[in-house]
């Protein structure tokens, strides 16, 4: 990662790249030694492709600072209620200098409404935070992540619904809706001698077949994490009571998860994390609460053609709903055109494998069957 400190104001700026984009990152000192160590468990050196917009973040975290941008958005004119993500629903102001403000207005995520606030102006973000808000250091990875997510597409890229592995110098991308089996399969292909991860469940997909990483944490659930002694060691050293684990769901497909951060999960299996790779292989997990053996079939051309594209989340994420902080440049007609044509030449130049897995089997029957798919591959 690359990085630069200064001081400007009793601020300390440290400089940080999501794929290509970087970011200045702007706080008091203290704070953004914390912030520093949070993010280097998402994010990488740059890949070097691409010179893409560079973004300012400065972080406020004094109380008299949220209190005046508060104020600001209580008299400014009200735009409206934007929802970025499901069930998070942000007020929105705008000044007359085109100054974008946004505040936390109702929260059915995390259920903490008015925990922060946000100022954009062009690439000029002010991140605001209070005393009392809780697990600070989380916000401004999602800004970086929508910031980059933005750029990405504005120059070109699409995004998909995938997990993302390097394994010997390429990419598997790993495709699927939730509760799929990606975490599993990505956890088996880290296995592979050399291999590193991109990411757990987003990839920009940009230049016909180059994947970039999106810092995101990487939640396993009670399964994925038995079935991995790596991931089951981590579990124990992250917790300090063992039998938290048990306490987990053990139902198959359960979405009760425990969250790891990229770093961590790839350094379980002595894996790297790295920002970029080239695409060469689709997996799609069919994983299963039994014992049938496992078994892999390279799918046509049209069925290849339609998971890719139910799994492209370009120019509509079913998470991330609707953009806010970094405002599209491209209609969604024309983000539409262009993931039509990354899903085209996905589905037409790069295998579809589906991989079928009982996961009362071993796990190592599953590796064994990637590293066969894999054969040949360059």
């Amino acid at each position: 990662m690359n990085s630069s400190v200064g001081s400007s104001s009793g601020l300390s700026t440290w400089t940080c790249h999501a794929g290509d984009v970087p970011f200045r990152i702007s706080a008091q000192p203290e704070w953004l030694s914390t912030q520093r160590a949070y993010l280097s468990d998402f994010l990488t050196t740059p890949p070097g492709e691409r010179a893409l917009a560079a973004f300012n973040i400065r972080v406020h975290t004094d109380d008299v600072t949220f209190r005046r941008v508060t104020e600001i958005i209580r008299r400014s004119p009200i735009i409206g209620i934007v929802e970025p993500v499901v069930g998070l629903l942000m007020q929105e102001a705008r000044q007359a200098t085109g100054r974008r403000y946004y505040v936390v207005a109702t929260d059915n995520v995390e259920h903490k409404p008015g925990a922060y606030a946000v100022a954009a102006h062009g690439e000029d973000i002010d991140l605001f935070v209070h005393a009392g808000t809780g697990d600070a250091h989380r916000y401004p990875i999602r800004l970086i992540r929508e910031a980059m997510l933005r750029t990405y597409e504005d120059a070109g890229g699409s995004i998909f619904h995938a997990a993302g592995v390097d394994v010997g110098g390429i990419a598997v991308m790993v495709c699927g809706p939730r509760g799929a089996g990606k975490t599993t399969v990505a956890a088996a292909l880290l296995r592979s001698p050399g291999a590193a991860l991109l990411s757990n469940d987003r990839v920009v997909v940009h230049q016909r077949d180059h994947v970039v990483a999106v810092p995101l944490p990487v939640p396993a659930a009670r399964g994925t994490i038995h079935n991995f002694p790596e991931l089951e060691r981590l579990f124990h050293r992250r917790t300090a009571c063992h039998s938290e684990l048990e306490r987990m769901p053990a139902e198959f497909g359960s979405v009760v998860k425990h969250s790891f951060t990229a770093r961590e999960f790839a350094e379980a299996f002595d894996a790297r994390l790295i920002a970029r790779s080239k695409l060469r292989l689709v997996v799609i997990p069919r994983l299963t609460n039994t014992n049938e053996p496992t078994r892999a079939r390279r799918l046509p051309m049209a069925a290849a053609r339609r998971i890719i594209a139910a799994s492209c989340f370009t120019p509509r994420d079913e998470f991330w709903v609707r953009p806010w902080l970094v405002p599209r440049r491209k209609t969604e007609e024309q983000l539409g055109s262009q993931a039509s044509a990354a899903i085209e030449h996905l589905a037409t130049t790069v295998p579809c494998i589906e991989m079928s897995f009982g996961v009362r089997n071993a796990v190592g029957d599953l590796v064994r069957s990637l590293e066969n798919a894999m054969e040949g591959l360059q």
